[in-house]
Formats: structure tokens, sequence, C-alpha cells
């Protein structure tokens, strides 16, 4: 083989070896043509609230959001064992008397959404109910 077609294949190797460097050093995101999924989507405020349990009754019994809020409720049963339940937004948090939760869940779903006590400790409980409004 001729010293060109060596020089050939030298060229090629470097220029090959030198695009594989520059789209190591890129970031990945800038590598792909497909958007990553949180791009142009609105993530929202962090939207923090005190719910408390006490006589039958949720306080505040209503919580208005913005769609893609996160939300971060510590809820506390004063009296006795209670339940925060959201059905829509598959959340079951009990605390018993006395006791705090804290958690955490993304607003992704516009509307109207009951929350409740899902506890049978006194037919009272079926009674407390509020709502979180997603706007």
């Amino acid at each position: 083989m001729s010293g060109r077609y060596w020089s050939f294949v030298a060229t090629l190797g470097a220029v090959v070896a030198v695009l594989v460097t520059t789209a190591a050093a890129q970031p990945f995101d800038e590598l792909s043509a497909v958007p990553s999924p949180v791009e142009g989507q609105d993530q929202g405020q962090v939207r923090e609230f005190t719910v408390s349990g006490n006589h039958y009754r949720f306080s505040p019994a209503s919580i208005p959001v913005n769609k893609n809020d996160l939300v971060k409720i510590t809820f506390t049963s004063q009296d006795m064992a209670h339940s925060f339940t959201i059905d829509d937004y598959r959340i079951v948090k009990r605390a018993g008397a006395g006791q705090t939760v804290t958690f955490e869940f993304r607003a992704d779903r516009a509307g109207s959404f009951t929350f409740y006590c899902n506890l049978s400790t006194d037919e009272k409980c079926k009674e407390m109910k509020g709502t979180l409004t997603v706007r």
C-alpha cells in the first residue's frame, strides 16, 4: 500500500478522534434531538400548607394552587386519628391524635378535588371534607 493511503487513513483517524472528543465534551441533552420531558413545561411554584383535622373539620377546608405547583402539606390531627385523602392523586395520609405528617405532590391536573377523612373511627369522620382547587 502506498504512503498516500496511510496518510489518508491517519488523517481520517484524526478527524474521527476530534469529532468523538467534541461530542463527548457536550452535555448529553445537546446531542439529543428529542426534547427533555420538562422542556417547555411550567414547573410551577412550591406551595406550602398547614392543614389540621379537628372536631370533624379540616382547617383550612380550601387549598387553591396552580397547575404544576409542587404542593407540600403538613397535616396535623389534633383530637383523634384522621386521614387526609385525595383519591384522584392517590394520596392517603393518616395521623394519630396529636401527630403530624408531611407530604408533597405535583398538582399536574386542573380541576376541583375533594379531600376527606377515610377513617371509620367515628361516623362523623365521613363528614370531614375539603377542596383542592387546581387552576
